[in-house]
């Protein structure tokens, strides 16, 4: 599971242990049960009067899973209340927590994502819990203070499935928004503190349970009375003996506890209560200096748990946290006899939390010291540590300090320009740093001036503005580079002067660049970075050519990105593998890998990302001529990119809706983009980018016949491409310069053109070959030059074999398209069940086939695979007619009228053979059945495996041409039956590897329909039901089982289903 930023507690998230002493109270529990129906419950009682142990009476008293939530000031904080939250809900259901988490960690605002982090939270509840549950959330008083938390609370009410009952205890009542909402419509229960009060008979039994005493009807109701059934009274009472009654509690607690402590007990005791909960080395770190010799840490612990002095033990009882009345009880008592002592501790927990990167708990604890220098100077600390995971958290920080504070320390300023960066704000955070870089150039603090440095040219290179950012890399380099506690920072700023010398058009420099950085950080192990630097060093070895070097470094960086389940990066490192997809014309990969990407990048909105995919989208769908879906994928790209920060990707939209408004040859249009495109060049200038477009431009001028201007533009673009080390672009660039100066007369540079060409490649590729195809209208006459011609034919054969194989290509992306919506085929042919053909929207009918033969010859040419003859066909078909005019006569009757149903090129005849054109645009069931299972097969990720599966399985509708009874039929219907079977039993088995088990279940009954007897079936039904806790439907499936194998085969369930049931149904 994705690992939360935040630290978390464990034993703020699991049930409290049951505790010997603590007493059931039937009637409160009852209570509690017939509540259970409603969506919310409500405890609501002052301190003292057993909210907690009701609850964790409750946990251990109810069938339906639980999920706990202790609060604890610290929790104010919204990303680290989700956090827990989340976590809490993880802990009972694995696998929540998966896309809400990447998320959380990357919250840019409250304000803004909250929504998106809470639909995605319960979205994955919704999916992996079926069954009705408890969410219990302890002392949420502590929270009063926090509308926000409240807001969160009620979101999560509204959004939540009927499935999750919240059960909240508070000293007073949540103000949630739409309780009075819920009330109305039945949806809320609870309990005040008159009905948590103890009763007498409770009281009684309370004794008799905790001391083996009987209490009088008459002295209960009397400590009833003077008590108010207050329940810790009454522990108070049990522990010393002494009633109480109508006392002050911390009066008390100091006669009768505190003080009956020998003293140095008392001193730990009152020292231990600052922190929220110790073991013995925090003890050592915090309170060792008070001591001339530390004492036995361990032993003190003991003693204080042995006396049951209100304190709890956690995890393996190794730390320990006071009762929370007790806890409050010492602090007083701390602030009143030795307030002398409270600032060191103080101090020492804070500086012990950092070391460990508590970054929450030490901001917590150093508040309490009023020291806003040194609330500053830790805020500055946790900066870079908390800038990736918790930047909502850390923003709230740096918002609650004086103004005048933030304005004098620039370090502060520095990280204000950081977070705007990071939430897109660029010319904020451009402004934030550049006064930060001013005031630490004159403070003369060089480390902090290094850091700044960085982060403006970061911001710098988002905003385009590569020289510029380039000249702080340098000077942060400069500093950097000789000050072994800056390494991180030295790699950092050569990661981007890798990245700026990429987009400035320097490609061959920016592998030594990153790869240096790269190096840096595998000696730091610094993981997500190094993750992040084999994705950027494949994308420039991608560029310049290298690409089986930059296959393999994108997957080792998705590997790692995948294990730490880093969406964000990993939504920007597919976004790159696919391009690199199609750029080999790899199609299927590209388009796999773009919508793996996308869902990456919307999970975790990662906005940036989601707009190069689409871009990349738009590419693909241009290039294989899918032009609406194109249109599509650029004008949602358009849509993303708006909120987007920087220039480069609105950039090369423009171009790339050039270049299909050419393709389409709407010259207007094209001009349009074109000339927007030179009007934002004069801004922000690159390479690269004034590469795209006097290579747009220049086609232009071909197609409308101006070929010198198309010259001189594409030479430019020739010679950008080339400095660039941008290989692909630079073969575009020469393929139509070639046909600019073959169309202007220039057949000797033409040739030139080609000869070079052909030097620089070992063999054409597909980039090449997509080039010539595209150009091909205006290279055409080069075929007969007596130079070149036989060469150049053979590679332009080979780019029209690569347009011939464009509908097939289409075909398949169909059916892997999910975020943008392909037109429909014009042919389309359902095999499975009752046959079924449409063309052009229209169903195809028996008036349209004329006989039911022809229909089932159409069906034939689909089956076979191989080209036939007549007399072939004839002798699978009609082998009751043997006279070939017959013969003859029957399949031009046949194949006529076939033509006549659903097109003349649907069959195609060559060399005296028939075949079915499988160039065309149509779609297959039975096809698109073995590819899914073929991709199932090949997906490396279980749930895109289960994904596949499913897609496959949906289109059995039936028996293969259920209808038809011919030997060739029932050859392919046992063959493809013996294919979903197994689909089934892989399915259904990985249903239940990944916990799904309601679907595993609904894959198993549709398995049976399909074989009675497929043991593995039941066997992975026995093991559902086991995992469900519903052992009588195991035992009636079992028996079923057995019963069937007995009456029908006069046999046994094996040895192995036997062992499965005893194990884990019949025990």
């Amino acid at each position: 599971m994705t690992k939360s930023s935040i630290p978390i507690s464990k034993t703020k998230i699991i049930v409290p242990p049951r505790r010997r002493e603590l007493l059931s109270r039937h009637r409160l529990l009852e209570r509690l049960k017939s509540f259970l129906e409603n969506k919310l419950v409500l405890l609501s009682a002052s301190a003292g009067y057993g909210k907690t142990s009701l609850l964790i009476d409750l946990a251990n008293h109810t069938d339906m899973p639980v999920c706990w939530l202790a609060l604890d000031p610290l929790d104010r904080d919204p990303q680290r209340f989700m956090a827990y939250l989340i976590a809490s809900l993880a802990e009972r259901f694995p696998g929540v927590g998966e896309s809400s988490l990447n998320l959380l960690n990357n919250l840019k605002t409250i304000e803004t994502d909250a929504e998106a982090l809470l639909v995605a939270l319960t979205n994955e509840l919704y999916d992996r819990v079926e069954d009705d549950y408890l969410f219990i959330i302890d002392d949420y008083h502590l929270l009063d203070e926090s509308p926000v938390i409240s807001s969160l609370i009620n979101r999560f009410l509204q959004l939540v499935d009927e499935n999750c009952h919240l059960i909240i205890s508070s000293r007073t009542l949540p103000d949630l928004d739409d309780v009075t909402l819920m009330v109305a419509r039945e949806q809320v229960a609870g309990l005040n503190h008159m009905e948590l009060a103890f009763q007498p008979r409770e009281l009684q039994a309370l004794y008799a349970q905790n001391h083996h005493k009987h209490l009088s009807d008459e002295k209960a109701s009397e400590l009833i009375n003077k008590t108010g059934g207050w329940i810790t009274g009454m522990v108070l009472s049990d522990s010393t003996g002494v009633q109480v009654a109508n006392v002050d509690t911390f009066s008390y607690l100091g006669r009768q506890v505190l003080d009956q402590q020998p003293q140095h007990i008392r001193e730990f005791l009152l020292r231990t209560s600052l922190p929220e909960e110790f073991n013995a080395e925090f003890c050592e770190i915090v309170l060792g200096p008070f001591y001339a010799t530390s004492p036995s840490w361990l032993e003190l612990m003991g003693w204080i748990l042995d006396k049951n002095l209100f304190v709890l033990p956690l995890e393996d009882g190794r730390w320990l946290r006071y009762h929370p009345l007790f806890r409050e009880f010492l602090q007083s008592r701390m602030k009143k006899e030795r307030p002398h002592e409270i600032q060191p501790i103080l101090e020492r927990m804070v500086k012990g939390y950092e070391a460990v990167g508590e970054w929450e708990k030490a901001y917590f604890t150093c508040k309490q010291l009023s020291d806003p220098d040194a609330l500053a100077g830790l805020v500055e600390r946790a900066g870079t540590p908390m800038l990736q995971t918790a930047l909502v958290t850390l923003e709230g920080w740096i918002n609650s300090l004086p103004p005048a504070t933030i304005r004098s320390r620039p370090g502060l300023i520095s990280l204000r320009g950081a977070i705007s960066r990071m939430k897109g704000n660029l010319p904020e955070a451009n402004a934030l740093l550049d006064t930060a870089v001013d005031l630490l150039k004159k403070d003369g603090n060089e480390a902090e001036l290094a850091l700044a440095l960085v982060r403006r040219a970061n911001t710098l290179r988002l905003l385009g503005k590569y020289s510029e950012s380039m000249k702080d890399v340098d000077d942060a380099l400069q500093i950097a580079g000789s000050e072994l506690s800056l390494r991180s920072l030295y790699a950092e700023a050569l990661r981007v002067k890798g990245l700026n010398s990429y987009r400035l058009g320097e490609s061959r420099n920016t592998i030594e660049y990153l790869e240096r950085s790269l190096f840096i950080y595998k000696e730091l192990l610094e993981t997500e970075s190094i993750s992040m630097l084999l994705a950027e060093t494949a994308m420039v070895r991608a560029a310049i050519g290298d690409v089986e070097v930059a296959k393999d470094l994108y997957k080792a960086s998705l590997e790692r990105l995948r294990m730490e389940k880093n969406l964000i990066t990993q939504a920007d490192t597919l976004n790159n593998l696919a391009v690199l997809h199609l750029q080999l014309g790899e199609y299927e990969f590209a388009s796999e890998t773009f919508e793996e990407g996308l869902e990456c990048a919307r999970i975790s909105r990662n906005h940036r990302a989601e707009a190069l995919i689409l871009t990349g989208l738009g590419d693909l769908y241009s290039e294989v001529e899918e032009f609406d879906a194109a249109v599509q994928a650029y004008e949602q790209a358009e849509k993303v990119a708006s909120d987007v920060s920087g220039l480069f990707i609105s950039n090369y939209l423009i171009v790339a809706r050039a270049n299909l408004a050419l393709l389409q040859k709407k010259m207007g249009v094209a001009q349009t983009y074109l000339k927007s495109f030179e009007e934002r060049q004069k801004i922000n200038p690159s390479k690269y980018e004034r590469g795209l477009w006097v290579l747009a431009e220049g086609k232009f001028h071909l197609l409308v016949g101006e070929y010198h201007t198309a010259i001189n533009l594409l030479n430019e673009g020739k010679s950008c491409f080339l400095e660039d080390g941008r290989e692909a672009e630079h073969q575009w660039s020469r393929i139509w310069l070639m046909a600019a100066y073959e169309q202007a007369g220039l057949r000797e540079q033409a040739r030139l053109e080609f000869n070079d060409l052909m030097v620089s490649k070992d063999r054409p590729n597909h980039t090449l070959l997509i080039a010539m195809y595209q150009a091909s209208f205006w290279l055409t006459p080069l075929q007969n030059d007596p130079v070149i011609g036989k060469a150049f034919n053979s590679l332009l054969e080979r780019s029209r074999q690569l347009g011939e194989k464009m509908p097939a290509i289409r075909r398949a992306l169909r059916r892997l398209a999910f975020s943008i919506e392909m037109p429909s085929a014009n042919l389309k042919i359902c095999a499975f069940g009752r046959a079924e053909v449409v063309t052009n929207g229209r169903a195809v009918n028996i008036s349209d086939w004329r006989t039911q033969s022809v229909r089932d010859l159409f069906f034939y040419f689909l089956d076979v695979q191989e080209p036939l003859t007549k007399e072939q066909i004839a002798n699978i078909l009609w082998a009751d007619i043997e006279n070939p005019d017959a013969i003859k006569k029957r399949f031009k009757h046949e194949i006529y009228w076939l033509r006549r149903a659903v097109g003349r090129n649907v069959v195609v005849f060559e060399a005296e053979y028939y075949r079915f054109n499988r160039d065309l645009d149509y779609e297959y069931d039975v096809e698109a059945f073995e590819l899914y299972l073929k991709h199932a097969q090949q997906a490396q990720d279980v749930f895109e495996r289960i994904g596949f599966y499913r897609k496959a399985i949906e289109l059995v509708d039936g028996p293969y041409l259920s209808e038809l009874d011919f030997d060739w039929v029932l050859l392919e219907r046992e063959r493809l039956g013996r294919i979903y079977r197994s689909a089934l039993d892989e399915l259904a088995h990985l249903y239940l590897e990944t916990n799904q088990l309601q679907d595993c279940l609904k894959i198993c009954e549709l398995a049976h329909a399909q074989d009675r007897f497929n043991e593995l079936i039941y066997q992975l039904e026995l093991r559902a039901y086991a995992a469900q806790g519903d052992r009588a439907s195991g035992a009636r499936i079992y028996q079923e089982y057995k019963s069937l194998l007995a009456n029908e085969l006069g046999l046994e369930p094996s040895k192995e289903t036997e062992l499965i049931y005893r194990e884990l149904i019949f025990r």
